[in-house]
C-alpha cells in the first residue's frame, strides 16, 4: 500500500471515528447511533455473559472517565514516541536547535498540568444558600425566565442549567466536557480555554518541530535527486515527493504517526478554540448559542408565516411571542452541542399565526472586552457578590437557621464581618 494510500485511509478513518462518536447526533444519525449506542450496548451484553454483572458493573463506572483515558492513551503515547525516536533526531539535525528538546518538556508539563487543573477546578454549583453568589444575571425572557429548576426545586437563576451528569446546577452553563469529565461553566470555563489554547499550541508546535525534522533530513541527504530502488523489483525510482514521502514514512514510522495526529489535531482543536473565542467575545456559553440558533429559525419561520398571511388577509388572534421561552430546548450539551436531538416544541401550531416581533438581542453582550472580563474574573468572584453572599449568610446566623449542607463554593469564602 502506497505512502499515499495510507494517509488517506488514516484521514478518512479518523474522520469517520470524529463524525460517528462525536458529531453525529445518534437520535437522528444511524451512524452515530450504531457507533455509540449499538455496539457499547452489545459489547456490555457479551461482557456481562463472560465476567458477570457485577464485574460489569465496576467496568461501567470506569468507562464514565473513558474520554480521559483515551486523552491519556493518545497524548502520554504520542509524547513517548517523540521522546524515544524524535529527540535522537533533534540531536542529529542541524535545522532545529538542541534546545526544542527543553522546550518540548516545558510543552509537556503545561499540557499535562492544565488538564489536570480543568479537571478539578469545578463549575460552581447553584444551590438555595448559593444563589446570592451567582444571581449577577438579569433575566432576559427570551432564553431565561424567572421559574424553579423542576429537578432541585429552587429558583433557576438567569444563564445557569441543571446538569444532569454532575448533578448539580452549574452557574453560566457551557457545556459538559467528557475529555475533562465535568460540566464546564462560570467558575471553571477560563481554565478550559487555557486547557484548550495549550493543546492547540502543543499540536502545532510539534507539528513545526516533526516537519522541520523531515525538512533538514530532506535537505541535508538531498533526497529530491536522489535514487531510490524499488524493494520489490530492484528497478531505479526517479525522487519525487511521494517517493521520499514514502521513504520518511518507512524509516521514521513513529514520529510520521505523530506528525500526522498532530497536524489533524491541531487543525480540528483550533477551529474548536476559535468558535469558543468566538461566543465568548459575543458573551454566549455553547447552550446559549445553540439556543439562540433555534431561536433565529422559529423567528425567520414565525416572520414569514406572518407576512404571508397577512398578504392573504388571514391573520389569526394570536399577536405576540409570549410562547419562544417555553419553546425553548433544555437538553443535555456536549463539546460540540446538544447530545440530543431537541428543537423547538410545538406550543404554536401550524395554523396559528403570530406576530414575532423584532428578532430579539443577546442583552449579555457588553462589548469585547467587557464579555472577556466576565470570564476571567467571573462575576461571582467579584466583591459586590462576595459581600452579598456574605450578607445573606450573617442574616441567616442571625435568624438562627439550622445548619446546612455547605458545597465546595462556599466554603471557598468564609463569612466575616464586613
Amino acid at each position: 500500500m502506497g505512502i499515499v494510500l495510507q494517509v488517506i485511509v488514516f484521514v478518512l478513518f479518523f474522520a469517520f471515528c470524529s463524525y460517528a462518536c462525536i458529531f453525529a447526533d445518534p437520535d437522528t444519525s444511524d451512524i452515530g447511533r450504531f457507533c455509540t449506542k449499538t455496539v457499547p450496548s452489545k459489547l456490555f451484553q457479551l461482557l456481562g455473559r463472560m465476567i458477570g454483572q457485577k464485574k460489569l458493573s465496576q467496568l461501567s463506572k470506569l468507562m464514565d472517565h473513558a474520554f480521559q483515558i483515551t486523552y491519556l492513551i493518545v497524548v502520554l503515547g504520542s509524547w513517548s514516541l517523540v521522546f524515544a525516536y524524535g529527540y535522537p533526531e533533534i540531536e542529529r539535525s542541524n535545522y532545529i536547535h538542541s534546545n526544542h528538546q527543553y522546550a518540548g518538556y516545558a510543552v509537556f508539563l503545561l499540557c499535562m498540568g492544565s488538564w489536570h487543573y480543568a479537571c478539578h477546578v469545578g463549575p460552581g454549583n447553584v444551590t438555595a444558600r448559593s444563589i446570592p453568589l451567582y444571581d449577577n444575571y438579569e433575566y432576559d425572557n427570551v432564553l431565561y425566565t424567572n421559574k424553579l429548576c423542576p429537578t432541585l426545586k429552587i429558583r433557576k437563576i438567569a444563564r445557569s442549567k441543571y446538569d444532569r451528569f454532575s448533578g448539580k446546577h452549574v452557574p453560566r452553563f457551557d457545556h459538559f466536557c467528557g475529555w475533562l469529565n465535568q460540566a464546564v461553566g462560570e467558575r471553571n470555563y477560563r481554565w478550559f480555554l487555557l486547557f484548550l489554547t495549550i493543546q492547540v499550541f502543543m499540536c502545532s508546535y510539534g507539528s513545526w518541530a516533526m516537519a522541520t525534522l523531515f525538512y533538514g533530513e530532506i535537505k541535508e541527504k538531498d533526497l529530491l535527486n536522489a535514487t531510490f530502488f524499488n524493494a520489490v523489483t530492484g528497478a531505479e525510482v526517479e525522487a519525487d515527493y511521494i517517493i521520499v514521502l514514502h521513504y520518511l514514512f518507512g524509516r521514521h514510522f513513529q514520529i510520521f504517526g505523530v506528525l500526522l495526529l498532530m497536524s489533524v489535531m491541531a487543525v480540528v482543536l483550533g477551529i474548536f478554540l476559535a468558535f469558543h473565542l468566538y461566543i465568548t467575545s459575543r458573551n454566549m456559553t455553547t447552550n446559549e448559542f445553540f439556543k439562540w440558533r433555534s431561536v433565529r429559525r422559529w423567528h425567520k419561520k414565525e416572520k414569514l408565516k406572518y407576512q404571508q398571511a397577512l398578504k392573504d388577509g388571514k391573520i389569526g388572534l394570536k399577536s405576540d411571542a409570549g410562547t419562544l421561552t417555553k419553546q425553548l430546548p433544555d437538553g443535555d450539551v456536549g463539546c460540540t452541542g446538544p447530545v440530543s436531538a431537541e428543537s423547538m416544541s410545538d406550543e404554536i401550531r401550524d395554523d396559528d399565526v403570530i406576530d414575532p416581533g423584532p428578532m430579539p438581542e443577546n442583552i449579555y453582550n457588553k462589548g469585547i472586552i467587557s464579555n472577556f472580563s466576565e470570564v476571567f474574573f467571573p462575576l461571582s468572584s467579584r466583591d459586590e457578590a462576595i459581600l452579598r453572599y456574605r450578607a445573606t449568610l450573617r442574616d441567616i446566623s442571625d435568624k438562627g437557621s439550622t445548619k446546612q449542607n455547605i458545597t465546595s463554593d462556599e466554603k471557598m469564602i468564609k463569612p466575616k464581618a464586613i
